[in-house]
């Protein structure tokens, strides 16, 4: 009974601090380390984001096709325009600073994106 309690107590104490997905959380400039792209996520007025998503390697922006947050998941659908390259990515958080992209499209696969902390030096 006494493991049942403390593995009871264990994960009351896990999912209270686990970071939610929000629109707070996901403000900010988000890079992949050149590994596919920037995303520069800013509050647009209630319950609305601004998404700027850039390539890593060719610094041209993809368009962003519609976003959504479900179930602790943010889900953002863009094509790059030059090649008309669609994909639909769903970010899920690891941490504070860290989210994993799980990328459906052509060129499927996994990106880990941390947050930069003061990306200008301010």
């Amino acid at each position: 009974m006494k493991k049942v309690f403390v593995l009871l107590l264990g994960l009351v104490f896990l999912s209270g601090t686990a970071q939610k997905m929000s629109i707070k959380y996901l403000e900010g400039q988000w890079t992949s380390n050149g590994e596919a792209t920037d995303i520069l996520i800013e509050k647009a007025g209630r319950n609305k984001l601004t998404i700027t998503e850039t390539s890593s390697y060719s610094g041209d922006d993809l368009k962003v096709l519609q976003y959504k947050i479900k179930k602790n998941c943010l889900y953002i659908e863009t094509v790059f325009e030059p090649n008309g390259f669609k994909a639909i990515s769903k970010y899920i958080i690891i941490d504070a600073n860290t989210m994993v992209a799980d990328i459906v499209s052509d060129q499927p696969g996994q990106v880990i994106y941390k947050r930069q902390i003061n990306p200008k030096g301010e």
